[in-house]
C-alpha cells in the first residue's frame, strides 16, 4: 500500500497562507526551501509544502464545487477550529462536508464545514474520525 505524505498548495501570498494554516490548523512551521519560494509544514504525520506562485501567473478563481483540488481535515474540536476561521477572517463556504448545504458565516457548524484558504481552495473541516471512506484513524490525537 501507498500512503500519502506530501501536499503541495500553490500560493499568491506564501506568508498570509502560512499565517492561515499556523493560525487555523496549528500546523507547525518546519522551514523555508532553499531556494525561498517554498516552505513546509507538518501535522505531525504528512508534510505540508507551501509554494510561492510565480509572478504574473494568472489563477483564475473557481466556484467552490467546481475547484481544481480540495482536501479534508480532521481536528480535535470542530467548534474551536470554527472560531479560529472566523477569527482569522477566513469565508466559511458551505455548511457541511456532504451535504454542502449554504450557511451564514456566524451560524456554527453541526458536523462539518468548508472553509477557503486565502487563494480559494476548499478545505473541507470535520472532527469526525471516520468521515472519508477508507480511512482509519487510530491512536490519533493533538499534543
Amino acid at each position: 500500500m501507498t500512503l500519502l505524505r506530501h501536499l503541495a498548495i500553490r500560493c499568491r501570498d506564501m506568508e498570509r497562507s502560512r499565517d492561515f494554516y499556523a493560525t487555523v490548523f496549528g500546523w507547525e512551521f518546519i522551514g523555508y526551501r532553499p531556494s525561498g519560494l517554498g516552505l513546509d509544514f507538518s501535522d505531525g504525520v504528512n508534510n505540508i509544502t507551501l509554494l510561492q506562485q510565480p509572478d504574473g501567473m494568472q489563477r483564475p478563481a473557481l466556484e467552490e464545487g467546481n475547484e481544481y483540488i480540495h482536501f479534508g481535515v480532521i481536528v480535535d474540536d470542530l467548534i474551536a477550529c470554527w472560531h479560529r476561521c472566523r477569527e482569522w477572517g477566513a469565508e466559511i463556504s458551505k455548511g457541511d462536508v456532504k451535504d454542502r448545504t449554504e450557511i451564514e458565516q456566524d451560524a456554527l457548524p453541526a458536523r462539518s464545514f468548508k472553509v477557503l484558504d486565502p487563494d480559494g481552495n476548499v478545505i473541507d473541516v470535520t472532527a469526525n474520525k471516520e468521515e472519508w471512506r477508507g480511512i482509519a484513524v487510530e491512536h490519533w490525537s493533538r499534543s
